[in-house]
């Protein structure tokens, strides 16, 4: 999604080689038909055996007015790209970038740097006001604009246009899909939480392992209303359902939700979904006693409620 939204992107300027020689020979050549703008992302090396430079040297400085160096933040020049600075005579230098120093041995041919020039006018003086600077140390980006200030200066960027105008079709997009993932996420949350709140399948024989000596499975604690699964009935009576003789025995049991006509009691501490078995008459309010037994198929997980009753059949049914 990220590489969709991605903007078209400019190509990737020319490094124009990997040494200073090499670099400035390719920079005068391009000075003649284009306007130069030298980002220095990274330090560039004075190579003292390059050889001859000032075929390209004056190139460069005789087409200045096409060359712009700039020096980003928290940016090195190296001493190759101090020399580039002197040859533009201009430049956009953030206030914590650092300009190398550059010798006085590699200064030579440099006409910012030559004394001849200096008095020429105010804009020469300052360059050769830096030219000595530099030969003895390294100035950061705010010394070197405060030392010239017709010459460098830090880099100021504005936009221009409404806020409708300025809000670009990338901009627009990745809104766009931010809130889509959003709801998204939030619809995640609320089945999670849905799903969380859900009592987990009882197995049948829980009634008989409850309270006959085994240890009895453990059941969440938070009831809700069963909703994937139905239970096989017939047309559904008014109160509940009505079954037949249920074998098996019968045990007392609180109810704990309301029975509408299935809920949940607690028997042994553990909670049991029930079905009213009685629709002749309304089933008893939470915390109540009823009667409880395993439903007479075998693959249900869910227990019959009856009112509680003071005597049970010799056999363990309930009619």
């Amino acid at each position: 999604m990220l590489v969709a939204l991605l903007p078209a992107g400019t190509a990737a300027a020319d490094t124009c080689g990997r040494n200073l020689k090499d670099r400035l020979e390719c920079w005068s050549g391009e000075i003649d038909k284009h306007g130069v703008l030298v980002t220095l992302d990274e330090q560039v090396p004075f190579d003292a055996k390059a050889g001859d430079l000032g075929g390209d040297e004056r190139t460069l400085w005789d087409n200045r007015d096409r060359l712009v160096v700039e020096v980003p933040a928290g940016g090195r020049t190296g001493a190759g790209g101090t020399a580039l600075l002197l040859l533009a005579g201009t430049g956009w230098v953030a206030p914590d970038a650092r300009i190398d120093r550059l010798p006085r041995e590699n200064q030579q041919g440099l006409p910012a740097c030559d004394s001849a020039n200096a008095l020429t006018n105010d804009f020469r003086r300052e360059l050769h006001t830096v030219c000595g600077l530099l030969a003895d140390r390294s100035l950061t980006g705010r010394q070197l604009t405060d030392e010239a200030p017709a010459t460098y200066r830090a880099r100021h960027a504005y936009s221009v246009g409404t806020p409708d105008e300025s809000l670009g079709r990338d901009t627009l997009l990745l809104v766009i899909v931010g809130g889509l993932l959003l709801a998204l996420l939030t619809a995640l949350v609320l089945i999670v939480r849905r799903s969380s709140r859900v009592t987990g399948h009882l197995p049948r024989p829980a009634l008989a392992t409850a309270g006959g000596g085994g240890t009895p499975r453990a059941a969440h604690n938070h009831a809700a209303d069963e909703t994937t699964t139905r239970l096989r009935t017939t047309p559904a009576p008014r109160y509940g359902r009505r079954v037949g003789n249920v074998p098996g025995p019968a045990k007392s049991a609180v109810v704990r939700t309301e029975l509408h006509p299935q809920g949940y009691v607690e028997l042994d501490r553990v909670l049991y979904r029930a079905v009213w078995a009685e629709p002749g008459r309304p089933p008893p309010a939470p915390g109540q006693l009823v009667d409880v037994t395993d439903a007479r198929e075998r693959d249900s997980d869910v227990l019959y409620a009856f009112p509680p009753t003071t005597g049970r059949h010799a056999k363990g049914a309930r009619t």
